[in-house]
């Protein structure tokens, strides 16, 4: 029961500092993927979202989850250009990824991709000051976890939770995790 407090403070927190945004991509694959569509939703509104043209094809795996092809991503901007626009929308707010560690992996590896170099944090619960430019970058899915109270016990800890309510569009998804986060702190 402390544990669902934690996740109900911390959602109550975040809304209450109205210093976020909520981050989501669509990916090429689900391994070493690179982005293929990002989007961005803070307090004022309305979100932002783009296309991504990957350096790598799109596999047919993840356009069967989110339905973006190769054909739709050839005249989108490259990440070098979209990361300027990123990295201007999160400026130093905190940064709310639903499954961090998958979209954070997604961004290095674009970042990589184009020659991009910035420090990343190495685990979902580090922060990472230098991407956020003072922010802390927190991952919805486990506190989601934590709130729902699924114990998995190979694992020794809370069972991942999937997205409720996300259309695996990056604005959409961004969309479903305000979600999540008020139903936490309406609690």
């Amino acid at each position: 029961m402390k544990d669902k407090h934690l996740a109900v403070n911390w959602a109550r927190n975040i809304l209450t500092e109205n210093n976020w945004c909520i981050l989501d991509t669509e990916t090429t694959d689900l391994k070493q993927a690179e982005i293929c569509q990002i989007a961005i939703i803070t307090p004022e509104r309305p979100g932002w979202q783009t296309l991504v043209k990957p350096t790598i094809p799109i596999s047919e795996e993840a356009i069967e989850i989110h339905g973006i092809t190769n054909d739709a991503v050839d005249d989108a901007p490259t990440f070098d250009q979209a990361f300027l626009q990123l990295m201007k929308r999160i400026g130093t707010r905190d940064l709310i990824i639903y499954n961090a560690d998958f979209d954070l992996r997604a961004i290095k590896n674009s970042m990589r991709a184009h020659g991009i170099q910035l420090a990343f944090p190495t685990s979902d619960r580090r922060q990472c000051r230098i991407f956020t430019n003072g922010g802390s970058i927190h991952c919805a899915m486990l506190w989601y976890s934590q709130w729902v109270g699924e114990w998995n016990s190979y694992h020794c800890d809370y069972k991942w939770q999937p997205l409720p309510g996300g259309n695996h569009s990056a604005l959409g998804d961004c969309e479903a995790t305000l979600k999540v986060i008020e139903k936490m702190a309406a609690e």
